[in-house]
């Protein structure tokens, strides 16, 4: 019997077995690359809106906070996102600890979290508008007319 030049049946199911899980390697890579890019634009979503809350506390005229705790919901970039601050008291009594933690739903894990610290602002006195005293200048007196000056 003569034989005809080609593969075997034998030869072309091992080639596509070996394509197949070459092919399947490649979309599970794939697959989690898109699922790493999705939570890191996630955490780094979530950074922001904590680092929006705690520029809000920090530069906020609200009152000294006292400890405990607040929760609310922050949009940023078309979704809701949730927000708790805990306020806590420091070995400094004239400072308070802030920390921020946002995650995106209900009960879904932490993506960012932030910690600040608060100062106590300075008190008002009733003589000073603003609780601030403007730097005195001391100024020479004026030269005598006719007197000459040093440059």
């Amino acid at each position: 019997m003569k034989r005809t030049a080609g593969f075997t049946l034998l030869e072309v199911l091992v080639a596509l077995a070996v394509l197949a899980i070459a092919m399947s390697a490649l979309i599970g890579a794939t697959t989690q690359s898109v699922n790493t890019i999705g939570a890191l634009r996630d955490q780094t979503f979530a950074g922001w809106v904590a680092l929006n809350k705690i520029n809000e506390l920090l530069l906020g005229r609200a009152n000294w906070p006292d400890e405990g705790s607040r929760k609310g919901e922050a949009e940023f970039a078309n979704r809701a996102w949730r927000w708790e601050t805990r306020f806590g008291k420091t070995d400094d009594p004239d400072m308070r600890r802030l920390e921020v933690m946002v995650w995106a739903g209900e009960g879904g894990p932490i993506l960012g979290k932030l910690v600040a610290f608060k100062g106590r602002p300075p008190e008002k006195k009733p003589d000073q508008p603003g609780g601030r005293k403007a730097p005195q200048r001391k100024r020479p007196p004026p030269a005598p007319q006719g007197a000459a000056t040093k440059p």
